[in-house]
C-alpha cells in the first residue's frame, strides 16, 4: 500500500509498508515545522534553505543528495543533475531530479527544476508513474513549462508542488493556472491519501491537489 502525504512546498512523505521516504524538507517558510516526520530516507534536490533542512526528518535517516544511483532499504534511487535556472546554474545553481520506485510505481520529484531537461536526460529517466512537479514559477519552471514537461514524460499521476499558498511567506504563482490546463483534477481536503490502482488506470493523467499539514 502506497501512502503519500504533502506537508506543503516540495516536502512529501511517501510510505510503503515500513519504509518512509521524505523529500526536500524545508526550514521556516511559513509551513508548520512541528510535524511528526521521522523517515528512513531523506532526499534533497539542492542545498537551499527551503529544500535542505535534513534535521526536520530526524537524525537517523539515510540522506541522499548527490547525483548518481543508490540502493537503500531495497529501494533504488536515481539522482539526475539538472539546473535551477535556464542559464545552466548561473543564477541559482544546480538541482537534482530524484527518481525512485516503490510498490512497482516509479516516482520523479523535480525539486526546483528551472528548465525543460535535455532529451538525453529524459531518455535516461525512462517511464514515470508519479510526477511531483513545481508549477509556481519565479524560481522554477512555471505552469506552462510544467505542462510541457508533463507532455514529454507522460506520467499517470501528477502532484503539483512549489506554489503559493496562504501560509507560504514568499511569492510564487498559485496552482490555478496549471490546473486550468486539465479536466481530470482531484482536490483533496486532507494532506494524506493512498495511491490506489484506479488513479493509474484513467485515459488522461490525474492531477491531485492536496491540502498541507
Amino acid at each position: 500500500m502506497l501512502q503519500i502525504r504533502w506537508y506543503g512546498h516540495s516536502l512529501w512523505r511517501i510510505k510503503s509498508g515500513s519504509i518512509i521516504i521524505v523529500t526536500d524538507p524545508y526550514s521556516d517558510i511559513g509551513y508548520n515545522l512541528d510535524i511528526p516526520l521521522s523517515a528512513d530516507i531523506v532526499l534533497s534536490s539542492h542545498d537551499h534553505f527551503d529544500h535542505n533542512n535534513i534535521s526536520l526528518a530526524g537524525n537517523e535517516a539515510v540522506v541522499i543528495k548527490d547525483a548518481g544511483e543508490y540502493q537503500c532499504y531495497g529501494v533504488k534511487f536515481e539522482m539526475f543533475p539538472v539546473w535551477h535556472d535556464k542559464e545552466k546554474g548561473a543564477k541559482r545553481g544546480a538541482n537534482l531530479l530524484m527518481k525512485f520506485t516503490m510498490d512497482g510505481k516509479s516516482f520523479l520529484h523535480c525539486g526546483d527544476l528551472g528548465h525543460i531537461p535535455e532529451a538525453e536526460t529524459i531518455q535516461k529517466i525512462g517511464k514515470i508513474n508519479v510526477l511531483m512537479v513545481p508549477v509556481g514559477g519565479v524560481y522554477t519552471i512555471d505552469a506552462e513549462e510544467a505542462r510541457e514537461l508533463v507532455e514529454i514524460i507522460k506520467p499517470r499521476v501528477i502532484l503539483p508542488m512549489h506554489y503559493k499558498t496562504p501560509v507560504l511567506n514568499f511569492q510564487l504563482d498559485p496552482v490555478d493556472k496549471f490546473l486550468s490546463f486539465y479536466n481530470n483534477v482531484i482536490k483533496f481536503e486532507q494532506s494524506e491519501i493512498e495511491l490506489i490502482s484506479e488513479y493509474f488506470d484513467t485515459e488522461q493523467p490525474v492531477i491531485m491537489v492536496m491540502n498541507y499539514e
